[in-house]
């Protein structure tokens, strides 16, 4: 099979490694700060050229949308090998991807431009009393946004000017993401449907595997499928929506694998690194797929804590990179056949947590049982 080189070293890069390794495929990693080449999940560093890269890897893929724009990396995205050109250049900005969504006429938070300070008092007038402004590229987990009223106005970078967009706030009901698959012939499948839950902008805990609202569920592939089909992509894409009243509004969309997918690892046969290798080989995607309920939470800004690995029941995933607040250093999934069952493994678990973890696990805790219990009501 062709060998496959993802940009970006991060987590996500990493994992794709390691889905690759069990298919028997290699899958590089380049790290475009440094330009220097990862092979599979090792740590070693190897010196590149565009050149050599263009000739042994006829697939390059991204673990993340926005890319330094060096010479080295504007190479390799013109080159034919290059996957989903169009994708990466519509949803690495924010503007051009709300104008996508606008063009297909899928549900979004109202939304414009603000080309400078002058702009801020018309789009309240628009928007409405409260708006979230966000940069068009590079922002994430929270950083380049604000909110109006609350954070001041007079703190938006002058330089972003032009390069900035506000929304409408929206009310929602919860957060909720897809993760679905497009080969190259067009053949689409989709996970359920995950609810996330944020605080300061982080993704803290999914919930997945089993949705309780099928509608829900339909109405997500079918906005999700319009985009992949717009685009012509091919490959893992992630959507994030805000659910209101039934109804779903996108919010951000991710050519690529993504955090609220990462319950896949645990709770599917065939998780989203492995679906995205699958498309970008034209290899078979699975026809039918076994979900189980299962919980992710991650883990932020603490240190690694070995006696988790004791706990049979979770899987615990540990990127090695070097903590401080704030950053996403791991994740742990979780799935059990009852709740008797969950409360079992998180009892165990939740004394090696620091106090802020315990917080999030048992905020999950009970936000699983609520959903446990939905469908039961249902069923």
């Amino acid at each position: 099979m062709k060998p496959v080189l993802v940009l970006g070293h991060g987590q996500l890069g990493l994992m794709m490694a390691a889905a690759g390794a069990r298919l028997g495929l290699r899958v590089d990693r380049l790290d475009t700060e440094s330009e220097e080449l990862l092979p599979g999940t090792s740590p070693m560093r190897l010196p590149v050229t565009a050149a050599g890269l263009l000739e042994t890897y006829p697939l390059i893929t991204a673990e993340k949308e926005h890319l330094p724009e060096s010479e080295l990396v504007e190479t390799l995205r013109a080159a034919p090998a290059w996957m989903n050109r169009q994708a990466f250049l519509d949803l690495a900005d924010r503007e051009r991807e709300k104008q996508l969504l606008d063009r297909l006429e899928i549900p979004t938070a109202s939304w414009c431009l603000l080309s400078s300070p002058d702009d801020i008092e018309p789009a309240l007038k628009a928007l409405g009393e409260h708006m979230i402004i966000k940069v068009t590229r590079g922002g994430y987990d929270g950083r380049g946004q604000w909110r109006l009223p609350g954070d001041n106005p007079d703190t938006l970078p002058a330089e972003s000017f032009g390069a900035m967009i506000a929304e409408s706030l929206i009310r929602f009901d919860r957060e909720v993401s897809l993760v679905g698959v497009r080969g190259d012939n067009g053949n689409t499948r989709y996970l359920p449907l995950a609810e996330n839950v944020h605080h300061d902008g982080i993704l803290r805990y999914s919930i997945a595997g089993e949705d309780s609202n099928p509608f829900l569920q339909r109405q997500a592939e079918t906005l999700l499928g319009r985009i992949m089909d717009e685009l012509d992509y091919t490959g893992v894409m992630a959507m994030e929506c805000f659910e209101e009243d039934g109804r779903l509004l996108v919010n951000e969309l991710a050519p690529r694998v993504h955090n609220s997918g990462h319950w896949s690892q645990l709770g599917t046969e065939h998780d989203q690194f492995a679906l995205h290798l699958r498309a970008l080989l034209d290899l078979p995607l699975p026809e039918t797929e076994y979900f189980r309920p299962t919980l992710m939470l991650n883990l932020i800004g603490c240190d690694f804590v070995p006696q988790w690995l004791a706990i049979p029941e979770i899987q615990c995933h540990w990127y090695g990179k070097e903590p401080r607040p704030g950053r996403k250093l791991g994740h742990i999934n979780i799935n059990a056949a009852s709740m008797a069952e969950l409360r079992d493994v998180t009892a165990r678990l939740r004394p090696l947590l620091d106090e802020e973890h315990r917080r999030m696990l048992d905020e999950a805790l009970a936000h699983y049982k609520r959903e446990s219990d939905n469908r039961r009501r249902q069923d």
